[in-house]
């Protein structure tokens, strides 16, 4: 793609505006929710959501915010991306669409609210009940608040600093009929969905999209277990201290990865049999009983079977 503009938006965020690079042809649609992995030009590759419209896929839109503790990548795509520039991306991926429902609840944490964007827009086109409920430290120098508060949906917005002002009003009216949809950080989304979840919600209601991956505590107790391969019956062996991806790919077997932290679900295939032992922050309870992240997650049995 082609860097088509590049904004500030908010105190400590680039807004950068992506065409498709000559030759490439029309940019892949979207829908809201999805993320595309970025080749910085720290040689890093990072997940960010695409916060334009959904509905108008002539250009993407990614919000970066510069990371206190970056390790280049936010850093060298907040500091050195200029106008026409070409940057390498993925096609969209979405382990954070839109389930049916009548109505929607959005709640952001900071950074959060950018997947959040193009489902507001399509929610609002399609004439759907939903609000949003945004916290951030400084309201006053969050990204995209003057869009917020002026767009002709401002009446849905509501903004605070922090869930010591209060959860969403409305979570405290449990209904059935209605999704959440929850991002931001590790702890925020934890706090927030805890508090729903006590309140009368369904945890099947709380959907969620993680931005960075929760630290897991290594287990010394893991065991070896073997992958067999559907298609081959071939059967590689995973040691304890290396996932079923880098154990894949040392017996030369191809495997799709990306952010080989559980986040972005390039590495998800399906399982047909054996219990996994789940780590990803993408599927749900009812896809990890079919489906396993080759990047972080093991066996609670003594094989699994994958369709590789």
């Amino acid at each position: 793609v082609i860097v088509h503009d590049v904004m500030p938006e908010g105190a400590d965020c680039v807004r950068l505006r992506l065409a498709a690079a000559p030759g490439q042809g029309a940019l892949p649609r979207f829908a809201p929710g999805a993320h595309v992995d970025v080749l910085t030009p720290a040689g890093l590759v990072r997940q960010y959501s695409l916060c334009g419209d959904a509905d108008d896929p002539g250009f993407y839109e990614l919000c970066i915010r510069r990371e206190v503790a970056s390790r280049g990548g936010s850093a060298s795509l907040c500091s050195t991306v200029k106008k026409g520039m070409e940057l390498h991306i993925s096609p969209p991926r979405n382990a954070f669409a839109l389930p049916g429902a009548q109505r929607y609840i959005l709640i952001a944490g900071g950074i959060g609210i950018t997947p959040l964007l193009p489902m507001m827009a399509r929610l609002q086109r399609q004439g759907v009940d939903w609000a949003l409920y945004y916290y951030t430290r400084t309201p006053g120098q969050a990204p995209f608040r003057d869009r917020l508060l002026t767009a002709p949906y401002a009446s849905r917005v509501h903004m605070a600093t922090s869930l010591r002002q209060g959860y969403p009003a409305a979570l405290s009216r449990p209904d059935t009929d209605t999704a959440i949809m929850l991002c931001g950080p590790d702890g925020f989304m934890q706090a927030v969905s805890s508090h729903a979840i006590a309140t009368g919600w369904e945890a099947a209601q709380i959907h969620t999209e993680y931005f960075r991956p929760t630290e897991m505590t290594p287990d010394d107790g893991e065991q070896a277990f073997e992958v067999v391969l559907a298609r081959s019956g071939r059967r590689v062996t995973v040691p304890p201290d290396q996932s079923i991806a880098s154990a894949l790919m040392a017996a030369g077997i191809a495997v799709s990865l990306s952010c080989e932290q559980g986040m972005c679900g390039a590495c998800v295939v399906p399982l047909l049999a054996g219990e996994g032992a789940h780590r990803d922050m993408v599927l749900s309870e009812d896809e990890q009983a079919c489906s396993i992240a080759l990047c972080c997650s093991r066996a609670r049995t003594p094989s699994i079977t994958v369709d590789l």
